[in-house]
């Protein structure tokens, strides 16, 4: 059973097994089954090139006349062709199936063998590269395609560069280390509308610059955050999962396919008010009644998130 709403951003799809299917599918016998959220990006790639049909030219670091100008040279299909394929693969590892988001309301409940159960919810990512003319593009990316010897450019969420995919030095920590990022899944958690790791503090409030040097991090830990200058995930970047699944909780009030067992789920006191789904790294089977209630995930765990 699948729902998929439209989000602006990216599509989201929430997939689980209802009562009927746990019933007439041996597949799932003796087994408790989780839901999965998909969220699929598609995103439209648009070569930059030097002008008037040139193979060496320049370009504006973020595409801005009054940035410094860098070398570029023209793309080729070949490595057009694999440098889309190698952001793709990358970035989509990067992200999917990272984050398990814990049900503690004993939403989308379902029977399996006689029993209810409450669904956790897979995080999963769909990257899907389409050209820039392609009218159901969530995002359009221009590229540059740098010189062999130009060694930087400034990109930004909507216009990368051909090193973007490559592991580069974005900073230091306290003790001199270097901070390496491949930057193009940095930009990737922008497009799912995650900020910089330090946006909201108060050397980078929301309402000002949030690309000050400051905002990718103070202290280290925040400096090797994705959304900082590394690569390091945190639980708060499951927020654009966490902001889909609220959507669907909404949905979910009408419609009788995906609230069955609503009435024992109140009986058992879960239903209010959800601030927010709970994230964890590692994924955990799906609940009884009584085992949401009990808040214990131990007799639950299943593989690491992302195996």
């Amino acid at each position: 059973m699948q729902k998929i709403l439209k989000m602006g951003r990216y599509d989201a799809a929430l997939k689980m097994v209802s009562s009927i299917e746990a019933s007439i599918f041996d597949d799932w016998k003796g087994k408790r089954p989780n839901a999965s959220l998909t969220l699929t990006l598609r995103l439209g790639f648009r070569q930059i090139n030097p002008t008037a049909g040139a193979d060496k030219g320049t370009y504006h670091d973020l595409g801005d006349p009054k940035e410094k100008e860098r070398k570029i040279v023209r793309w080729n299909p070949t490595v057009w062709s694999k440098w889309k394929s190698d952001f793709v693969t990358s970035a989509q590892k990067f992200w999917d199936n990272k984050f398990c988001l814990i049900n503690n309301r004993g939403h989308f409940p379902f029977e399996l063998d006689g029993q209810i159960l409450i669904p956790n919810v897979k995080c999963r990512l769909k990257i899907v590269a389409q050209d820039a003319t392609a009218k159901d593009n969530h995002h359009t990316i221009d590229v540059v395609r740098l010189a062999a010897g130009e060694k930087w450019f400034r990109s930004h969420a909507s216009l990368y560069d051909s090193r973007d995919t490559k592991s580069e030095k974005k900073g230091k920590d306290s003790k001199g280390k270097k901070i390496m990022q491949r930057a193009h899944v940095h930009e990737v958690g922008h497009l799912l509308g995650l900020h910089h790791v330090d946006v909201g503090k108060a050397h980078c409030p929301a309402t000002g610059d949030t690309n000050k040097p400051k905002c990718y991090g103070v202290a280290d830990h925040d400096q090797y955050a994705v959304m900082g200058r590394g690569m390091e995930l945190r639980k708060d970047n499951a927020r654009p999962w966490h902001t889909a699944i609220t959507k669907f909780e909404a949905w979910a009030k009408g419609n009788p396919a995906f609230s069955d067992h609503a009435k024992a789920v109140t009986a058992a006191g879960l239903v209010g008010p959800i601030k927010i789904w709970s994230t964890e790294f590692m994924h955990y089977h799906a609940r009884t009644l009584d085992e949401v209630k009990a808040g214990s995930l131990n007799f639950g765990m299943l593989e690491p998130a992302g195996a």
